[in-house]
């Protein structure tokens, strides 16, 4: 069970700008971890931290005596605020003694974990895997664990909704992430490789790995991911330049723009309009190794 409250979590954080967001988002944090029923002590390798908003309720679980190593591969002047920033603060935070920031490729930090021991007790993907800018690192990193790490801790969007509030939020995802299979290594937009629950299950299976529990989670309603992944499909100019500046047929560019148009016209069908929209479902799982 958590020690902190959402408050005291986000007092851990250096982003004060949107209150109401950065709550529903750590208390929805807090559902996705109490899912996977973390014991107290444990060693978790956190992969793709960002500032730190998953680290401080992952540190906040394992209590005084655990570990969250969070390692991102990011330059440090990236986000907002930048991680240069916002990771100092963390750690100067009570949780900071519980949490270490490591900047490395995780592919590269895995391959040097020693081979014949547990170096940590979980490997926790939490909301990282659809940043990943190739499909294929997720097996990799899971094939790199098996053996080192006792079990994968995974939450995701699940690319569908219980609620209509949020199918503009899968269909934005889905546009978002067709154009990103178009576009180079250098991107940085949010949705690269958005990997479905069913996928994740099997890139996880086909490298070892076997389903132990999942959930699916239907987010609070004043988180503001799906707003903002909305907006940038409908009113945003980088859908349009990418698609733009996309090497692809005429053929292949109504095709994205039509999936941009059915954005906005499920945008109109939610009460509030783009204000409206809520956050798609989120996919909360734990694997083990596979005995097979």
């Amino acid at each position: 069970m958590p020690a902190m409250t959402p408050q005291e979590l986000a007092d851990c954080l250096l982003d004060k700008t949107e209150p109401e967001h950065n709550i529903a988002a750590l208390e929805h944090r807090q559902r996705l971890i109490e899912s996977w029923v973390i014991p107290q002590g444990s060693r978790i390798l956190e992969i793709g931290p960002g500032q730190g908003d998953f680290t401080v309720c992952l540190a906040d679980a394992v209590g005084p005596t655990g570990k969250v190593v969070a390692v991102d591969p990011a330059p440090l002047d990236w986000g907002t605020p930048s991680y240069a920033t916002a990771r100092p603060f963390v750690l100067a935070s009570p949780l900071g003694p519980r949490i270490e920031f490591v900047q490395d490729d995780p592919i590269h930090y895995l391959e040097n974990l020693p081979k014949d021991e547990q170096s940590f007790d979980f490997i926790a993907f939490c909301h990282s895997i659809w940043y990943f800018s190739q499909p294929t690192y997720l097996p990799t990193m899971l094939s790199l664990a098996k053996g080192r790490i006792g079990g994968a801790l995974i939450a995701e969007y699940s690319m569908s909704t219980s609620i209509p509030e949020a199918v503009p939020h899968v269909l934005a995802a889905l546009a978002a992430n067709a154009v990103e299979s178009f576009r180079g290594e250098d991107s940085s937009r949010n949705i690269r490789s958005a990997l479905t629950p069913a996928q994740i299950q099997k890139a996880a299976e086909e490298v070892g790995w076997a389903l132990g529990s999942e959930k699916l989670i239907t987010p609070g309603a004043k988180q503001l991911d799906a707003f903002r992944e909305v907006y940038m499909i409908i009113n945003g100019s980088g859908f349009v330049s990418d698609v733009t500046a996309a090497d692809i047929s005429d053929k292949v560019k109504v095709m994205l723009k039509g999936m941009q148009h059915a954005v906005a016209a499920s945008v109109d069908t939610v009460e509030g309009g783009v204000h409206g929209v809520r956050n798609m479902d989120v996919w909360s799982a734990r694997f083990e190794p596979s005995t097979k």
